[in-house]
């Protein structure tokens, strides 16, 4: 059943949103991460399996050209409250990767009250005493190897890879340079992250090259979350251990409803 799916197109005030949609149980919105990673995989899957799965695909990702409207990641955490109330989810579980775990991060901040609870794998947007990687400007091969373990940087090899998944890749990476380019971390974020108010779990990969594990238990530290690591995984959890990923979700869920 995990496996079946659907695209929905939702009109927003921002822009047409397009949905992937599938699975049965209680609301969950999902926010991808970089790099390529936002269609329907193993990890979506997983999720259907106790979830209704949303899985929209950000506004200049997925092979979309970057909307001018969208200038940080404020922007996109209002067009997802906006989402939430087109799509009428009451109480929904967001889980969020990455870059995607940053918007439903500033989401809880902004709009907590209409969420039952967020995930966190791998969340960016802290200011770090370390730079963290600079993602773009590295070759597309070695941007694949900070992100995940199990991602093929052969096949965005410039020279021998695939035209179209690298084209795919950097599309992606151009409307993430349009939210990070400035810097790569909200300022505001320390001010504001007591907002936070639903219950939150942040997760990281114990193999992840991108953050260290002191940044993202820092990260929890901030918005007073429960953090947890899984072994096995970089720095995009589902994406090198959907099983794993999934079942941390529902572990987390399942304290939500006791």
């Amino acid at each position: 059943m995990g496996d079946m799916h659907e695209m929905v197109d939702i009109e927003l005030p921002s822009q047409l949103a397009r949905v992937q949609h599938g699975g049965e149980g209680p609301p969950l919105l999902l926010l991808h991460s970089e790099a390529n990673t936002s269609t329907w995989s193993s990890f979506h899957s997983e999720l259907a399996n106790s979830f209704e799965v949303f899985a929209p695909i950000h506004p200049g990702f997925g092979g979309e050209e970057t909307p001018n409207w969208v200038t940080d990641v404020t922007d996109l955490s209002f067009h997802y409250k906006d989402l939430l109330e087109g799509l009428d989810l009451q109480d929904p579980v967001v889980v969020g990767t990455s870059l995607g775990a940053w918007i439903a991060a500033d989401l809880a901040i902004h709009f907590s009250s209409l969420l039952k609870g967020l995930v966190l794998f791998g969340p960016i947007g802290m200011r770090w005493a370390e730079p963290l990687p600079d993602l773009f400007i590295m070759q597309l091969p070695d941007v694949l190897s900070y992100l995940a373990d199990s991602l093929d940087g052969s096949e965005v090899d410039p020279m021998t890879g695939d035209a179209d998944l690298a084209t795919a890749v950097w599309t992606d990476l151009a409307t993430q340079a349009r939210l990070m380019w400035k810097r790569n971390y909200d300022p505001r974020l320390p001010l504001r992250a007591h907002h936070a108010k639903c219950p939150i779990l942040v997760a990281a990969g114990e193999d992840d090259r991108l953050t260290s594990t002191d940044y993202t238990k820092q990260y929890a530290e901030l918005f007073g979350a429960s953090f947890s690591s899984v072994k096995g995984a970089g720095h995009l959890v589902p994406i090198d251990q959907p099983v794993a990923a999934a079942a941390l979700v529902n572990s987390f869920y399942s304290t939500l409803e006791n």
